[in-house]
């Protein structure tokens, strides 16, 4: 049984110790769930910021085939992941580098990335070595974080993004999943030969995301997040046609 002490040691991503994967916080288990649909027929699958290691375990217990590696920035949710995971043998918990930079040069062909609500917590330095460093060796990624949020109370989200912002990093993404309010985006990349035409495509069908968004009923009033996907609908739109 861990010991209170040990619990503190490893609180990290999502706040939580549990290692029981039925008992992680439903919209927690949503987001690994759609993620073991995208994972790659063969290669390694990374997590940036996997706190204890409990999503990432579910996902190597499902897909023995695959090789998973989850790195988190706090030592003891690692060392807490390891004495619980320790016995999954395709799955690697460690010690994320001091620089992005060393985690991207670590990285192996056909790496699928993984990392769920971790962006916006990243400062801009570090933000533009992942954008610049790592996904330069990554060919798949599935990724979650707020929709053009960043002061949210009892956070410490450190940046926003816009539809702009995911296709610097995703050109080309596939959205899985987009709530209304919160406003919650997931998505999935993969590296193509035809990014260009890729990525027009996804900017189309992000158009349509962000008009349901948009027209959220009367009932809800001209709310800043409804206000806001208007301005975004209406750019996206000068700039899909220019």
């Amino acid at each position: 049984m861990p010991s209170s002490t040990d619990r503190d040691a490893a609180r990290g991503q999502y706040r939580t110790t549990t290692t029981d994967f039925t008992k992680v916080p439903p919209y927690v288990r949503f987001r690994y769930e759609r993620a073991a649909e995208f994972l790659p027929d063969h290669g390694q699958v990374v997590e940036l910021g996997c706190g204890v290691g409990v999503g990432l375990s579910h996902l190597a217990k499902s897909r023995p085939d695959l090789s998973f590696r989850g790195v988190d920035m706090s030592e003891g949710a690692i060392e807490y992941g390891r004495r619980h995971f320790g016995t999954i043998t395709n799955l690697e918990l460690a010690v994320q580098p001091a620089s992005l930079e060393t985690l991207a040069n670590e990285l192996k062909p056909g790496t699928f990335l993984v990392a769920l609500e971790v962006l916006e917590h990243l400062d801009d330095t570090t933000l533009h070595i992942f954008k610049t460093k790592v996904m330069e060796n990554v060919d798949a990624a599935f990724f979650s974080f707020p929709y053009d949020q960043k002061d949210i109370i009892g956070t410490d989200h450190l940046q926003s993004f816009t539809i702009y912002d995911i296709f610097e990093m995703f050109p080309g993404f596939e959205t899985v999943f987009i709530r209304r309010h919160s406003i919650k985006f997931i998505g999935y990349w993969e590296r193509r030969r035809r990014g260009y035409v890729r990525e027009h495509l996804g900017v189309a069908k992000e158009a349509d995301a962000i008009a349901r968004i948009a027209n959220t009923s009367a009932r809800h009033g001209p709310t800043p997040q409804r206000q806001s996907a208007l301005t975004h609908l209406r750019r996206l739109r000068e700039w899909l046609f220019r």
